[in-house]
């Protein structure tokens, strides 16, 4: 359990710093894009698109934050009423039922994925360099995967403590 927890840890420090590194990127891009089109008339002709899909990957980055900091939603209205260990079945159970919809939505965003790179359309052209739609809808599935996967965890970090075999958390 401690490996689970441990690489759980890196994999957020990743996406932190993913996510830190997109939301800077996205600032400087849109002062930028801003400036140039007060000034110079005209922006970057990419831009606008880059960015549009760069917050597709700043939610689901931070989806996937919130599923590992279990602030993804909640039933508190009922479960706060509940014993301690009523409480953590009802918790594991939504972790459970989360996972599979994220493992659902995973696996069909996936599909979509492979149909996108099958069709080969192009996002945008930086001179001669074509940026593949695909390549930057990546963020779909994977995004789906860290959600699946952060929920899972909580899931099973909650099972003994639902089964009465450790002390409730505060």
């Amino acid at each position: 359990m401690e490996r689970l927890r441990k690489a759980e840890s890196v994999i957020l420090g990743l996406e932190s710093a993913l996510l830190v590194a997109i939301l800077v990127f996205l600032i400087f891009m849109s002062f930028l894009q801003v400036i140039l089109r007060q000034v110079f008339g005209g922006g970057i002709l990419w831009g606008d698109t880059l960015l549009r899909h760069l917050v597709l990957w700043v939610g689901f980055l931070g989806a996937a934050r919130a599923s590992a900091e279990e602030k993804h939603f909640a039933f508190e209205t009922l479960s706060d009423r509940l014993p301690p260990r009523a409480h953590a079945a009802m918790t594991a159970a939504a972790h459970l039922f989360a996972a599979a919809v994220a493992l659902l939505l995973a696996k069909a965003s996936w599909s979509y994925l492979l149909a996108e790179k099958a069709e080969a359309r192009s996002l945008f052209t930086v001179g001669s360099l074509s940026v593949p739609a695909w390549l930057l809808e990546t963020i779909i599935p994977v995004g789906f995967l860290l959600v699946f996967g952060h929920t899972a965890l909580r899931a099973v970090l909650r099972a003994p403590e639902a089964l009465g075999r450790t002390a409730p958390r505060p």
